[in-house]
């Protein structure tokens, strides 16, 4: 299975990020999100770095194909987190089946 990495720049001030994952880009709405609390939305959060390894770091990110996005956010020592930023890409993160017929021939 081919692994996916997000990243982001670390941002002065931050103590720890949040990454959210959603196939519905509208939960990222000014007033529909709620951050940790958003129904639909899976979080991770990472402490002390700027990426995450998909699905090595974060085993319970949706298996199933298709375009999902992503909203990281900063928080501080206090809890105090900022808004998402938001990207979204393309996620396939399962191998295709085996063929189904196969075999060795004498020539």
């Amino acid at each position: 299975i081919r692994k996916r990495r997000i990243w982001w720049e670390s941002v002065p001030g931050a103590a720890s990020y949040m990454v959210y994952v959603s196939k519905d880009t509208s939960l990222f709405d000014a007033g529909k999100f709620g951050w940790a609390a958003t129904p639909g939305v899976l979080c991770r959060q990472v402490t002390g770095k700027n990426e995450l390894i998909i699905p090595d770091e974060w085993p319970e990110f949706p298996p199933e194909t298709g375009t999902y996005h992503i909203g990281i956010t900063s928080r501080d020592e206090a809890g105090n987190e900022s808004d998402p930023f938001l990207s979204s890409g393309l996620f396939k993160l399962s191998a295709p089946p085996p063929p189904s017929r196969r075999g060795i021939e004498n020539l």
